[in-house]
């Protein structure tokens, strides 16, 4: 049997009536052979997994009995340290090499920071990696980026255009 605070506990646990069902076939196979671990018959238990009963307190001992809540909350705690080590490993998977960039718009470092609307110390240490900007961050400084060189390529087009023509000779009759 379970002690008070385990009964308690248990009651807090949210699951689905889908949770149940991946339970019954992972452990179980079938619902019918849940029902007869649980010594409830397959038309009861139906009828919890079809929302037409509440998961009340002696239905969860039962699930409790049969090992449910320990696989369930196994699951989770796997699910959970999972994502956090995904988590962890895109935090550090990311590597952003902003040389290119900063040399591409042509631009100084603490302009080109001031122009992203970060400070000149956040843009070295995304620089150095020691900081990772957030994709809006990311999002501005390429745009930024792009905006400086193509200006710097137009202007540097126009000048090369804008050199004074000598004119034309003219004819002598």
């Amino acid at each position: 049997m379970f002690s008070q605070m385990s009964i308690v506990k248990i009651n807090k646990v949210d699951f689905s009536a889908e949770d149940l069902r991946n339970f019954a076939k992972k452990r179980f196979s079938t619902i019918k052979n849940m029902a007869d671990a649980m010594g409830i018959s397959p038309p009861q238990l139906h009828a919890y997994l079809s929302g037409k009963r509440n998961f009340g307190a002696s239905f969860r001992e039962k699930l409790a009995e049969i090992g449910f809540f320990d696989d369930f909350c196994q699951e989770i705690n796997e699910e959970s340290q999972q994502i956090a080590e995904n988590k962890q490993s895109l935090s550090n998977s990311v590597n952003i090499d902003l040389s290119g960039a900063i040399e591409l718009s042509n631009t100084p470092t603490s302009r080109l920071a001031q122009l992203v609307g970060v400070s000149p110390a956040t843009l070295a240490a995304w620089q150095n990696g020691t900081a990772t900007p957030t994709v809006e961050e990311l999002s501005r400084l390429f745009n930024q980026v792009v905006a400086l060189a193509l200006s710097s390529r137009h202007a540097a087009t126009t000048q090369a255009t804008a050199e004074p023509e000598t004119p034309p000779a003219q004819a002598t009759a």
